[in-house]
């Protein structure tokens, strides 16, 4: 039976396929996150994608995949044949099924993937490459290190032309049938080149801390043969490279730099003690020469770099004395300001305009930083995006460095921008909100398109009216949420105890801890208790699936001026969003389409009361909620 992978991220869906298929083929369900894992453990036959996902875009998806089995037909369900099934198909994908199907074309078009897939393993036929200039088997080293010498006088200064040339030539030298160059990067040995190898197999090829053969480099730090290796997980892994020798490269304070892996010889030859000392003699110089290279380029690229900056660097910067006089002012600020630096140099900070001067003295006042601020400047009629620094000594203020950039353009185009994006948040969400819709048709339509063939399996109708009962339910919930974001809700407002209300909220969800009491804070708002208790419960839903059952939801509350904050807080990363992802907007990415809408009905309650709800979420998975009501007073 073919192997085939359907990644596809609704569970309704994918039960729908893997019952439709399981008689004929061995399908397994893969998350979009773990296919590349998954096809260099096991190659299928046939890839099933759906159009859509909330965690990898479909683009790369399809790339990943690509690279990886390009000879492997990919079958993608689509909502319809538009835009993104010509995007689909230019990328490669063998067959396009609008959803929602018919079962006996669906399968139509599999038997067709499959008998592909047999076409291309007949062609595929072994074929044995010489080289042309192949060296004869005596080793000549004063020869391979004449031609070493040339080959660093031309790449030295490039490790990425030199790395690829000392491949090649030991390759050649030593009538070995490949050989390819792994480089050692954050712990890990990953393929760099290779001569007459299988660049997308060793591309995919990451040799970890936890693999035999990085633990066996990193420790014996020696030539490893593979016929004198009896370790199997280690044998295993060195077959993989289809090496016969594993030649370490050491650096000068003995840390490993990458190792060589050399195929087998084309004569016929083993490799003989002579060899073996010969490559051991090549590993010792081009580990040195390596590692200078390295260091060679590092420095150019540093010189270059800062060079580059100083002559390119689109933002004015302007350094202050500890008595604000301006010392130093590059040319992107005097383009700015339309000023030359003759005019302004060793001058108080006045000389550039009383506007900009008042602003950053002010700063200096009060020794509060700025950051990243946005100002308009009348004297210019420009809007700058202005940070300002200190730079401190015993205690005291000593320079004062200002960076700025002229941002009125950008500021003009927000405007127009916002509109675009509207248009585009609108067919986002007529997208989504067609996927979402049509993932529960594919298994109404499945189930009645089988059903008179069918009828009398019990196993079809049982395990079929569960999948259908269950797409009919979130399809039915989807509606109501819809209709609910679309239309105005009556609310039945009374002075409430809010801090009763989380109370009450908080016992539906075990691992939600609040305050034990008030603490003498003012907690009365005016608000429809039930739609709040709603609002809540929809806010702690979310963070219970992103924490999962053994975190813990925090929530705090404060008095803040005339309104009453409250803070939830939670460090779960179940759920994977982008920092200053917005994800109170209907369908944002990422989100299973109910939670997305759970979370907009949240907003839109705590808004109608006159309230207000952000999210920060930060680099490591922590999620902090803000929400102010405004207070009635006692």
């Amino acid at each position: 039976m073919k192997y085939v992978m359907i990644v596809v991220e609704e569970k309704g869906l994918a039960s729908t396929l893997s019952f439709l298929l399981r008689d004929n083929f061995l399908p397994v369900v893969v998350d979009p996150s773990c296919v590349g894992e998954s096809i260099i453990q096991r190659k299928p036959d046939i890839i099933i994608i759906d159009f859509l996902y909330k965690k990898i875009p479909l683009q790369v998806l399809v790339e990943q995949i690509r690279k990886l089995v390009p000879d492997v037909p990919i079958i993608a369900l689509v909502e319809s044949f538009g835009p993104v099934a010509r995007r689909l198909m230019n990328l490669g994908v063998y067959e396009l099924v609008e959803k929602p199907f018919d079962p006996e074309k669906f399968m139509y078009a599999l038997n067709r993937a499959s008998l592909y897939t047999e076409a291309e393993q007949v062609k595929k036929l072994p074929v044995v490459q010489f080289s042309e200039d192949r060296p004869s088997s005596d080793i000549s080293e004063n020869i391979f290190f004449q031609r070493l010498s040339e080959l660093l006088a031309e790449n030295f200064s490039e490790p990425s032309r030199l790395i690829p040339a000392v491949v090649k030539l030991i390759k050649n030298h030593l009538s070995l049938s490949d050989a390819s160059f792994f480089l050692k990067e954050s712990n890990k040995f990953r393929f760099y080149d290779g001569v007459n190898v299988d660049r997308t197999f060793l591309k995919n090829l990451r040799f970890s801390e936890k693999s035999s053969l990085y633990l066996r480099i990193i420790s014996a730090r020696s030539i490893l043969q593979k016929n004198k290796i009896d370790d199997m997980h280690l044998l295993s892994e060195i077959e993989l490279l289809k090496a016969e020798i594993i030649l370490p490269l050491m650096s000068r304070d003995g840390e490993v730099l990458g190792f060589f892996a050399l195929g087998k010889r084309l004569t016929g030859e083993t490799f003989s003690c002579d060899i073996v000392k010969f490559l051991s003699d090549i590993s010792s110089y081009f580990s040195i020469l390596l590692e200078d290279s390295f260091l060679f380029q590092e420095n150019i690229f540093q010189k270059e770099f800062q060079k580059i900056i100083l002559e390119n660097v689109p933002t004015g910067i302007i350094v202050l004395d500890k008595n604000c006089n301006i010392k130093i002012f590059n040319n992107q600020a005097g383009s700015i300001l339309g000023k030359n630096a003759s005019d302004v140099m060793d001058n108080s900070i006045e000389s550039i305009g009383v506007e900009m001067a008042s602003k950053v003295r002010e700063a200096i006042s009060s020794k509060r930083a700025i950051f990243r601020e946005e100002v308009f400047i009348r004297q210019f009629k420009k809007w700058f995006g202005m940070s300002c620094n200190f730079v401190y000594q015993q205690g005291e203020i000593n320079w004062v460095i200002i960076i700025f950039q002229d941002i009125t353009f950008y500021k003009e185009m927000e405007q127009e921008q916002k509109k675009i994006e509207q248009n585009q948040y609108w067919e986002k969400v007529a997208s989504r909100l067609s996927h979402e819709i049509k993932n529960p048709l594919v298994a109404i339509k499945t189930f009645a398109c089988l059903l008179p063939e069918k009828f009398e399996e019990e196993t079809f109708r049982t395990e079929f009216y569960k999948i259908v009962n269950a797409e009919i339910e979130r399809l039915t919930h989807l509606v109501d949420k819809i209709a609910r974001l679309s239309e105005k809700e009556g609310l039945v407002l009374n002075k409430v105890d809010c801090f009763d209300v989380l109370q009450k909220t908080a016992k539906k969800f075990p691992i939600v801890k609040i305050p034990v009491s008030k603490n003498g804070i003012n907690t009365t708002i005016n608000i429809d208790a039930g739609k709040i208790q709603e609002a809540l419960e929809f806010l702690f839903d979310f963070c219970c699936k992103d924490i999962g059952e053994d975190g813990t939801v925090n929530v705090s509350i404060a008095e803040k001026a005339s309104f009453m904050e409250i803070v939830v807080e939670e460090k779960g990363n179940h759920l994977k969003l982008d920092i200053g992802q917005d994800i109170f907007v209907p369908f944002s990415d990422y989100l299973d389409g109910l939670v997305s809408l759970n979370l907009a009905i949240c907003r839109k309650i705590i808004e109608n009361h006159s309230g207000s709800i952000s999210a920060e979420i930060f680099p490591e998975g922590k999620k902090r909620f803000t929400i102010m009501f405004p207070l009635e007073s006692q």
